[in-house]
């Protein structure tokens, strides 16, 4: 690169961007190999799920270089243009985020539901709190497509006499945070790792509910992976709960971007992996485990960019 380059990093969201930043950070700084008067910015707004699932798109078109989004298989939706995405983008991976998390649905004990189909077949006139439409997030984009299958929308449940809930924490992970209205009937959400959770089950008695096997098979054929809630891992989860994955945070660029600039988003990386493990502490952290560099690169949903492949293998962290 000769020429001066403004890199825009995507990364929409406080946890994003306590990774972004210090990308762009690392990026940068003294004897960065980027020409000078180069910007690199950590990029986020609103809403940020949206951009969160728009961002495969805008980094395709070149709006942004890098981005960062969850869980894992809606980067691989994207490069297949399956489910939200009408046609594959050209795509690659960067590194990959330990985040270990799971599509809940969770009813209160007391209102007697065990299934969905339950919910369907009573017609059950129920408050329940679930990321609305227009936050673009793809736990709702899921939703929508379990209620479909199930043979009811959100609009049955209203006619049911049924409300949507617009209480979702600003800050899932604060412990000032009211989890949830305290009217609500039920919470079908994802970021079971957070505070939220804890607070949920400990204040409420739950229920979870588990997905059928022929719902589970029909997400599996469009590319979500089935998942469990392990017994325990939750008060109230008396038994493995069959659901839908929704781990992993991958950071990702456009495949034609130079491999020279990706190089150095990795190499940022490495430099400040301690720093990035360190925002991210305590039991109910989002980011599930240290960065480790010979794990970031490995069981990615896309291909590795050469630029990023290059620079594993070249430091010991990627064999054949």
């Amino acid at each position: 690169m000769k020429d001066a380059v403004d890199v825009r990093i995507l990364c929409p969201g406080q946890n994003w961007m306590n990774i972004g930043s210090l990308l762009a950070n690392g990026m940068g700084g003294y004897r960065s190999p980027l020409p000078d008067g180069s910007t690199i910015a950590a990029v986020t707004g609103t809403p940020p799920a949206r951009l969160g699932m728009d961002g495969p798109r805008l980094v395709a078109e070149g709006r942004y270089q890098f981005a960062i989004t969850t869980p894992t298989w809606a980067l691989r939706m994207a490069c297949e243009g399956k489910g939200p995405y009408a046609e594959p983008l050209p795509l690659k991976a960067v590194a990959g985020f330990a985040h270990d998390d799971r599509l809940a649905l969770a009813v209160r004990t007391e209102t007697g539901i065990t299934s969905l189909g339950q919910l369907r077949d009573e017609r059950r006139a129920l408050k329940i709190s679930m990321p609305g439409r227009e936050m673009g997030h793809p736990a709702r984009w899921v939703m929508d497509e379990i209620l479909g299958w199930y043979g009811f929308s959100q609009e049955d449940l209203e006619t049911w006499g049924g409300e949507l809930l617009n209480d979702r924490p600003r800050s899932q992970n604060s412990p000032d945070a009211v989890p949830a209205d305290p009217s609500f009937d039920a919470v079908f959400d994802e970021a079971i790792m957070t505070v939220r959770w804890q607070k949920l089950t400990t204040l409420y008695d739950l229920t979870f509910l588990p997905l059928d096997d022929d719902v589970l098979r029909r997400a599996v054929a469009m590319g979500m992976p089935a998942g469990v809630i392990e017994r325990g891992r939750l008060r109230g989860v008396d038994q493995d709960v069959p659901t839908i994955d929704f781990s992993g945070w991958v950071l990702y660029t456009a495949a034609d971007t130079p491999d020279e600039l990706v190089g150095l988003a990795v190499r940022a990386l490495d430099e400040q992996k301690d720093t990035v493990s360190a925002r991210f502490t305590g039991p109910t952290r989002p980011l599930t485990s240290p960065v480790d560099m010979r794990e970031v690169c490995r069981d990615l949903p896309v291909p590795l960019h050469p630029g990023a492949e290059t620079y594993y293998r070249d430091h010991g962290y990627l064999e054949d």
